[in-house]
């Protein structure tokens, strides 16, 4: 499975660079390595391209969030610094995640994924968490300019 046009038509989206894929073992779906600069997607999915799709929108998004808060002083990029700073991952969340998905950097990168893909690759795409399809909504509603 070729991902290599996939990364470019999303860094092309989003004024990046395509970053590296690499599949690992790892507990969570994907995870963006910056200092590497690559993405890791879970070897589990190495043969679905859907979640490869999923994944590689979620995280290059990432990438662009960091872009974004350090080249422009709007009050998005302001929020988006101090998440950066004060950044919650899986190893510290609470018992529900809810710390974690309630970050506007990760409703953020879940509405581009939602917003890109089905726009631009036909693909559906659905949270399975009650109620968060329809912030994500809402929250592409608001920030339409951005996506």
């Amino acid at each position: 499975m070729d991902l290599k046009p996939l990364c470019q038509r999303i860094a092309d989206r989003l004024g990046i660079d395509p970053l590296d894929i690499k599949f690992e073992e790892m507990i969570d779906d994907s995870r963006l390595y910056i200092k590497e600069e690559y993405v890791a997607i879970n070897k589990n999915f190495k043969n679905d391209y859907v979640e490869c799709t999923k994944a590689i929108a979620h995280e290059y998004r990432h990438a662009f969030q960091i872009f974004y808060a350090n080249m422009f002083n709007d009050d998005r990029a302001k929020r988006w610094r101090i998440e950066l700073s004060t950044f919650i991952n899986t190893s510290n969340m609470d018992n529900t995640g809810s710390n974690y998905i309630s970050q506007e950097l990760e409703l953020d990168a879940f509405a581009f994924t939602k917003y890109y893909l089905e726009k631009f690759e036909s693909i559906s795409v659905m949270k399975k968490v009650y109620g968060f399809d329809t912030l994500i909504e809402k929250y592409i509603n608001i920030n339409f300019n951005l996506m």
